[in-house]
């Protein structure tokens, strides 16, 4: 009986042991990943997309597509920011009102047939408000920016569709550390509030 019970205790903590050294050997980048993917969140200051139609070179086309917009800095507050694509830059802006306008303009291609057509066809600026819950359903890192993508539990697009994100774009490349982490979290907790704990 006591061998059995000293070959379970031996096995708990060999189990403990191995536990420990796999989270020990997690990246900084990876454990924030993991602490933030599945959260519940409350929007607490709004959060805006754009949603629009993609036309591929072939003509293909994609529609009803969604890019989370806004993107805050420590030191330059924040701003509107569509990714640039199909070799044009990043559009940016401070005004969601005017945002699709500005879209429009910068994805007008000029064809060779007789009329013109947009890569890019912007619907509508879509924004979520102070109340609405969120869950995080990935965390993008690069080398100087932090990704939230969102997904909206209860929403239309169903609770696996992402709908928004909040990207945290810091002045310097992050160190191997990720000592930056706690400034980062900063930036992310004034526009959602945690509802469960996180993992």
């Amino acid at each position: 009986m006591k061998a059995s019970r000293r070959l379970a205790g031996a096995l708990g903590i060999a189990l403990l042991c191995a536990g420990t050294v796999v989270t020990a050997g997690d990246r900084p980048q990876d454990a924030f990943v993991k602490s933030w993917v599945g959260t519940r969140v409350i929007v607490k200051k709004s959060l805006f997309t754009l949603v629009y139609n993609e036309k591929g070179v072939l003509g293909n086309s994609s529609g009803g597509k969604r890019e989370g917009l806004i993107v805050v800095t420590p030191f330059d507050g924040e701003h509107l920011q569509f990714d640039g694509r199909a070799g044009r830059g990043d559009v940016t802006a401070v005004d969601p009102r005017l945002f699709v306008d500005t879209v429009k303009t910068t994805y007008l291609v000029d064809s060779t047939e007789a009329r013109s057509y947009h890569t890019i066809e912007p619907l509508m600026v879509a924004r979520y408000d102070a109340g609405v819950e969120l869950t995080v359903k990935a965390v993008k890192i690069a080398h100087d920016t932090v990704r939230l993508s969102f997904a909206q539990p209860s929403g239309p697009e169903g609770a696996d569709a992402v709908v928004t994100s909040l990207t945290v774009k810091w002045p310097l490349p992050f160190s191997k550390t990720f000592a930056e982490r706690d400034g980062v979290e900063k930036l992310i907790l004034p526009y959602v509030s945690v509802i469960l704990p996180r993992p």
